[in-house]
């Protein structure tokens, strides 16, 4: 029944969402490629950090220009620090997102889904962007599509905690509390450096989201964008180039 009716009808919803959000950004194509290009041409980097350990690195680094682009809940490793952006994923709990005054500006989900697509149709590039699959990758097709040349990652080695990934297995949890209720051996640490992180993208399939990896790096090179690795984190998924600091 899902797969022959919900699923289609879900679709098309979508299809036509798309399409009446996109016409905003026909509408303000030229304002927001001049935007664009401003970003681009300016000396501003962009530090995209999620939750996983090596989020807490950015301390090694000068970030005086470079902005911050916090992930649900990768905020909290920046203290009293106010972050240029803050985005979540539509399922993160409503009681988690932090306050207003931590972020000057919250990414909403037309700019990262629709406004993202629609630029990337108006431009005519030969593919559809990967939106929808993950966070980390809505994250960084609004990174490409706001102009950032060079992206650099932290708190994104997707480096999951064996034991966890057996006991999640596709579990969709939220709860805090049910995932205490999962995650209470003793060889159950988290992944993250905050709360109960969970290996959620890879309901995708290993192979499926490194897969998304090498294309969204293919993607990179049309909006002139460059993916970097800053974590000194040796294991994980993550097949973006690794680099010492920000430059």
């Amino acid at each position: 029944m899902k797969k022959h009716l919900y699923n289609p009808i879900r679709d098309l919803i979508k299809m036509i969402k798309e399409h009446i959000f996109g016409l905003n950004t026909f509408f303000k194509f030229k304002k927001l490629k001049e935007t664009r290009l401003k970003v681009y041409q300016s000396n501003k980097s962009l530090l995209l950090v999620g939750s996983g350990k090596s989020a807490l690195e950015y301390k090694n680094h000068d970030l005086r220009n470079t902005h911050i682009l916090t992930v649900n809940n990768s905020i909290k490793a920046f203290g009293d620090m106010i972050v240029d952006y803050y985005m979540c994923a539509t399922d993160f709990p409503q009681k988690e997102i932090p306050s207003k005054s931590k972020f000057k500006k919250r990414i909403s989900k037309y700019e990262y889904r629709y406004q993202t697509l629609a630029f990337a149709k108006y431009k005519k590039f030969p593919f559809r962007p990967l939106i929808g699959k993950t966070i980390f990758l809505d994250c960084l097709n609004w990174a490409f599509t706001k102009g950032y040349k060079k992206i650099y990652l932290l708190g994104f080695d997707h480096d999951y905690n064996p034991n966890r990934v057996k006991k999640w297995d596709g579990k969709y949890i939220t709860n805090k509390e049910k995932l205490e209720k999962v995650f209470n051996g003793k060889n159950d640490e988290p992944d993250t450096f905050y709360g109960h992180g969970t290996p959620d993208p890879l309901r995708l399939g290993e192979g499926n989201l490194q897969n998304y990896f090498y294309l969204i790096e293919s993607h990179a090179k049309f909006y002139g964008s460059e993916i970097l690795n800053l974590s000194m984190e040796k294991r994980g998924l993550s097949t973006f180039k690794k680099v010492k600091k920000i430059n």
